[in-house]
């Protein structure tokens, strides 16, 4: 019950009421000069046009279509015509009949008079079911339309820009001879040679101190060979 407070918290009370009033002066003014015998009729009219006028302000909160085929039952149950008790040449609302067959349990009479609300209603749920065909069909030729237009502006406007492009592109520059440039030599081959030069002096002078190393060590042998001998020739008499 919550979404039934949700609706009436929302709907626009003080609105509703001034336009009921409103419509009760208009009504004391129309049926002034109304016959007593046919007042009901134009009452009971007048009533149930004011009922589906205020439903269509709830129909729009329901979802879309819950809430036409809502406004569609009220509009069979009011609306539908049926045949008077006391006269049945005379119209009246079926659905009076059928209420008043309930009352009385006669369940045949009731299924009798609520033909003519069943077929109200099936008939207009078909009508508007052939409406929210043509209006998807309209509203989707419309989108296409809209579309076609977009892609057409666009396409106008690309080829605006490439014309103004291919004028700008028409108009003949002066020419301007070019100054003479001194090209420079490149200078990869320089840097190369520069590195092999690096690389093959430290080749060298990696080869010289392990040369100069390994006479280093033979010397300290040869000395430390050398020495042992000295003594012994020393100690001979």
């Amino acid at each position: 019950m919550d979404w039934l407070k949700n609706i009436l918290q929302s709907l626009p009370l003080d609105k509703i009421s001034d336009i009921l009033g409103e419509i009760v002066i208009w009504w004391s003014q129309l049926v002034k000069d109304v016959p007593p015998a046919d007042l009901p009729m134009y009452a009971y009219l007048g009533g149930s046009i004011l009922v589906l006028l205020l439903w269509i302000l709830v129909a729009r909160m329901l979802p879309r279509p819950l809430g036409g085929m809502s406004w569609m039952v009220l509009f069979a149950v009011l609306l539908a015509p049926g045949t008077a008790l006391s006269d049945p040449s005379v119209i009246a609302p079926a659905s009076i009949s059928v209420v008043y067959a309930i009352m009385m349990k006669d369940m045949a009479a009731a299924v009798t008079n609520a033909l003519p609300i069943l077929i109200v209603l099936v008939v207009g749920l078909f009508i508007g079911f052939v409406w929210q065909l043509i209006r998807g069909a309209f509203e989707s030729s419309l989108d296409k339309a809209r579309r076609r237009s977009a892609e057409d502006t666009q396409a106008n406007m690309q080829l605006a820009t490439g014309n103004y492009l291919a004028k700008n592109t028409d108009i003949e520059e002066p020419f301007v001879e070019p100054l003479p440039t001194n090209i420079p030599v490149s200078a990869e081959p320089l840097i190369n040679r520069t590195i092999n030069a690096r690389q093959e002096r430290d080749i060298k002078d990696i080869s010289l101190k392990k040369h100069s190393e390994a006479e280093s060590a033979s010397n300290e042998l040869g000395t430390k060979v050398a020495a042992p001998a000295n003594d012994l020739i020393d100690k001979k008499p």
